[in-house]
């Protein structure tokens, strides 16, 4: 699935590039900001980008394969590039539990970013996130519930 989702992307990359041009370079070089992005996309009930969002969070991943909970953000990747939204927030909650325990051990990492719970999603058995600092915007619930949920202390985050 990992080699699959990276080789549409850089596929996707190549098509874009004027004949004769390089290319840009591809992706970000953070795992986090995509992410946000596919979570931000979510919590406006949207599914826009989130296949080229899930393959920049795949290649954003590679050099860091080994790391705490990497495995399970790109395992989550894949399912958020689907094209039904509760399929989408299922693939985010994976890539969420992957990232909190990535970002808990990269302390620097996370300035900005800040963990929320919703004890609401999935039917009553809450699910957590990674979100940019200030006004929570939950992925699980959109513009339903867009509030919904309660920050979370780093050192409180499972993982």
């Amino acid at each position: 699935m990992y080699r699959r989702l990276l080789l549409l992307f850089v596929g996707a990359v190549a098509c874009s590039s004027e004949a004769g041009k390089a290319a840009a370079p591809a992706g970000p070089t953070s795992v986090v900001e995509p992410y946000v992005t596919i979570q931000e996309t979510l919590a406006g009930d949207r599914l826009d980008r989130l296949s080229e969002l899930s393959a920049q969070v795949v290649v954003a991943a590679e050099p860091l394969q080994k790391e705490s909970g990497i495995a399970e953000v790109v395992a989550g990747a894949g399912r958020v590039a689907a094209q039904d939204i509760d399929t989408a927030r299922a693939g985010f909650e994976k890539m969420s539990m992957g990232l909190i325990s990535y970002l808990k051990a990269h302390g620097d990492q996370r300035a900005g970013y800040e963990v929320v719970f919703c004890p609401m999603a999935f039917n009553n058995k809450g699910a957590y996130w990674v979100q940019k600092t200030g006004e929570i915007v939950n992925p699980y619930h959109g513009m339903m519930m867009l509030h919904c949920g309660d920050k979370v202390a780093w050192d409180k985050a499972p993982g």
